[in-house]
């Protein structure tokens, strides 16, 4: 692979940002720091510069599995509300009493991130940031000077962050090359741009054509597929599946890096000690919704600002190469897809759920925004091991299981 400073760097097309300034970004996590972050933040004595500041206790050491595998070693307590304690007026005080490059590195490089990759740097941009969501400012297209800046300091932050992305596979025992890959990758995301059909559609039509390339074979319409396939109800495994996913991405409480991780022997002892349920229930705070009760609310296929969120949200993570091999897991093209399939459906049913919570029974987009901000940030902070991959591979391979699970959502 080329010497870094070599790298290309790809910037998607259609993803724009600029920040909004609303403070949004800066709660539900500790923001962790590298030891020069917190020898330069904590020297200054924040009690002279805002009153709420005396006598409060702003830091804390990482646990060992908080910072295990990253550059931090602190992290800035969290308010009582889960916000960081430097917001004030929805800005950073940190900022705004000196520079941007006194903030925490990670503060510096949100919501910014690359992944590298034999073809050069993909870049793309995280999905709790509210300037994201909504497609504010100009494209990251246009910010190519401003992005390699931005990649610098990743490089910085990241010395050390070479992806190995050698063991790439289609499916298990079936190697691709990356040149192959990009063909592949070009056609999964032709299939999301196929606005002639809901995004259900494009992800049975996408996985069609994977798995169609995978036999040697012309892939089915989609239109065929999803009429055979549609009727099945779920069955046991797939509710059990959609729990433990669920229960995964879309907590009840806050939790941090490692904590939302797959747990396969938590997984495997539930099937085996109380069976394989064939009741799924949406959890929140307040309630709980089964199946039923989200069948109940609606949801707007040809609403284009749900829609225009959704795509970008999926194609960011393709694009990116956010799913599969390196990016994510080390699981294969079919089922690190199948996985984002699985996904849009959680956040599909999340979504209703919470529209349930507000006590309407139609999806907003204040909704879908609330799920996709959610699965973002856990995303970020969960991983899968070998053995989690495994089960994944097991699990989702199977396109009817997918073909399920959306029909369901």
């Amino acid at each position: 692979m080329a010497e870094m400073n070599n790298l290309q760097l790809h910037l998607p097309e259609g993803i724009n940002y600029e920040c909004t300034g609303c403070g949004k970004c800066c709660g539900g996590w500790a923001v962790p720091m590298t030891e020069v972050d917190y020898e330069r933040i904590s020297k200054v004595d924040w009690g002279e510069r805002l009153p709420k500041f005396q006598a409060t206790s702003l830091y804390r050491p990482l646990k060992d599995y908080e910072k295990q595998g990253t550059p931090y070693t602190h992290a800035i307590k969290e308010s009582a509300t889960g916000q960081c304690p430097f917001v004030v007026d929805n800005l950073c005080f940190i900022h705004s009493q000196f520079d941007s490059e006194t903030k925490p590195s990670i503060c510096q490089l949100f919501p910014y991130s690359f992944n590298e990759t034999p073809s050069g740097v993909y870049a793309t941009v995280s999905f709790v940031s509210m300037g994201v969501i909504h497609n504010s400012g100009k494209p990251l297209a246009e910010q190519r000077d401003y992005m390699t800046k931005k990649f610098s300091d990743f490089q910085t932050l990241y010395p050390g962050h070479h992806p190995n992305w050698a063991k790439l596979e289609m499916t298990n025992g079936k190697p691709i090359s990356w040149d192959e890959y990009l063909v592949v990758e070009s056609e999964i995301v032709s299939s999301l741009q196929n606005r002639e059909l809901s995004l259900e559609n494009r992800f049975r039509e996408a996985s069609e054509k994977l798995l169609a390339r995978v036999r040697g074979v012309s892939s089915a319409p989609v239109s065929a597929a999803t009429e055979a396939r549609s009727s099945s109800g779920l069955k046991p495994l797939d509710h059990h599946l959609l729990l433990t996913l669920h229960k995964m991405y879309f907590p009840t409480k806050l939790q941090g890096r490692g904590d939302g991780d797959f747990k396969v022997m938590r997984f495997l002892q539930q099937i085996a000690f109380r069976g394989i349920g064939n009741k799924f229930r949406v959890a929140l705070p307040s309630a709980f919704y089964t199946l039923g009760d989200l069948s109940a609310v609606a949801w707007d296929d040809k609403d284009p600002d749900i829609e225009s969120l959704l795509y970008r949200y999926f194609y960011s993570r393709i694009f990116a190469k956010l799913y599969f091999g390196a990016g994510f897991g080390q699981l294969t093209v079919i089922t690190g897809f199948h996985h984002l399939g699985l996904l849009y459906a959680l956040v599909k049913m999340q979504s209703k759920a919470l529209a349930l919570s507000r006590g309407v029974n139609k999806v907003s987009y204040v909704d879908v925004v609330a799920a996709i901000r959610q699965l973002e940030k856990r995303m970020g902070e969960t991983s899968v091991d070998g053995m989690a991959a495994a089960v994944f591979e097991l699990l989702m391979f199977s396109s009817s299981r997918l073909d399920r699970i959306l029909s369901a959502a």
